[in-house]
């Protein structure tokens, strides 16, 4: 988890629940893609569910212009744009908390 900015408690929490199955799926859906996301976004037209995305912009791993192109990909509401990095829901819970809060009160076109 290093140059992710998780708290060692918070990694060690996180590792205690990978089991073997968790692990092999997840390396089989990286293992899938030959650049992580560019495969699965033609399928993102299809989402009907009413959305919204929170990204972290300092993310190392998957840069704020993914999130800022996947918004529009899955018509979400908007593009929550936080300042941390890429575990936003353990970095800033309160400010995810609040997004999807307002999210679900939103009305449904």
């Amino acid at each position: 988890m290093a140059g992710f900015d998780v708290p060692i408690e918070s990694a060690e929490e996180m590792v205690s629940h990978i089991d073997g199955p968790m692990k092999d799926s997840i390396l089989k859906l990286y293992r899938s893609a030959l650049t992580v996301g560019k495969e699965w976004e033609p399928g993102l037209a299809n989402v009907t569910a009413p959305a919204l995305v929170f990204w972290g912009v300092l993310d190392p791993a998957v840069p704020i212009a993914f999130g800022e192109k996947l918004g529009p990909a899955l018509r979400a509401s908007q593009v929550v744009k936080l300042d941390c990095n890429h575990w936003t829901i353990l970095e800033r819970p309160s400010e995810v908390a609040a997004a999807l809060e307002g999210h679900w009160i939103q009305p449904n076109d």
